[in-house]
């Protein structure tokens, strides 16, 4: 008995996450896996993108439990929304040891959730000298494109201008619609906003980090590239997904798309599951929120 408990207390403070509360399915047969077996079938992709929903605990244990598993032969690169293209030199300053963390926190503007979710992926690559990518476009950039409408690129300065995508796109369609429907459902997150201007400027969001993935494959194109972004960013192979397929069709891209489910240890999967990803992770919705 005092083992059992010794290795219950070990597993909470190491973070680890029970496979108790998730399920992992693939999404071409309905059939779940363990997380070493994701790893395993991951294996046979180029690309992966792991949907998050940011404050969601267990899905950020996961994702650094899988790093050391698709961190094998094949040479891995992290990609993430969380860092904007302008800081690139600083997070390589200091995934390379080159920098101290606290002048390297103190110049990328981490997220509020870096010590928790974020640093473990980043102290991975540091210790496994694994490239790292800063992929966004910086956030100002987008808050002025809100602001401004798209004449806000006539205001920039020259070196500004450079962490801009080279092609912006705001497709009609799929993916506009469920950003209006995300949005209206959200008041727009509380502010007095033109729903137009904000769709394009998630739209810059994803053609940015489609660009800074599209330009590391070309720098190590036998590179397996996993990218982590908020859920809305890749779910249905939409937003930054859509970018890179259009860039490189022939790219083999996995998508891990999470969902609360009441019934998550028993559900089937719909055909709008099966449409939304590669593989899928579902959550109960006593996980919804879960920081600690």
């Amino acid at each position: 008995m005092k083992q059992i408990i010794l290795i219950i207390l070990l597993c909470l403070s190491l973070g680890v996450v029970m496979a108790s509360d998730y399920r992992i399915l693939k999404a071409k047969n309905g059939k779940s896996l363990s997380l070493e077996a994701l790893a395993k079938d991951l294996a046979k992709y180029d690309l992966i993108f792991f949907g998050e929903f940011h404050d969601n605990a267990t899905l950020h244990t996961l994702q650094r439990e899988i790093l050391p598993l698709l961190d094998t032969k094949r040479e891995l690169v992290l990609s993430f929304e969380m860092f904007e293209r302008d800081v690139q030199s600083e997070l390589d300053a200091y995934v390379e040891g080159w920098s101290s963390e606290a002048d390297f926190l103190a110049k990328s503007r981490p997220w509020g959730n870096y010590e928790s979710d974020y640093k473990p992926l980043i102290e991975y690559a540091r210790v496994h000298k694994l490239s790292v990518i800063a992929a966004n476009v910086p956030r100002r950039l987008a808050g002025q494109l809100v602001r401004q409408g798209l004449g806000f690129r006539d205001q920039l300065e020259e070196g500004e201008k450079q962490w801009l995508p080279a092609k912006h796109t705001y497709p009609e369609g799929d993916y506009k619609r469920a950003f209006y429907a995300m949005m209206q459902g959200m008041d727009a997150h509380g502010m007095e906003a033109d729903l137009e201007l904000l769709y394009q400027a998630q739209c810059l969001k994803d053609d940015a980090m489609a660009e800074s993935i599209v330009q590391m494959i070309g720098l190590k194109p036998d590179s397996r590239i996993i990218h982590f972004n908020g859920d809305f960013h890749s779910r249905n192979f939409l937003g930054t997904v859509s970018r890179v397929k259009t860039a490189m069709p022939k790219l083999k891209i996995a998508v891990i798309t999470p969902n609360y489910r009441a019934d998550w240890q028993t559900a089937k999967l719909s055909k709008e599951d099966k449409n939304s990803g590669t593989h899928l992770i579902f959550l109960p919705p006593s996980l919804e929120g879960d920081k600690p």
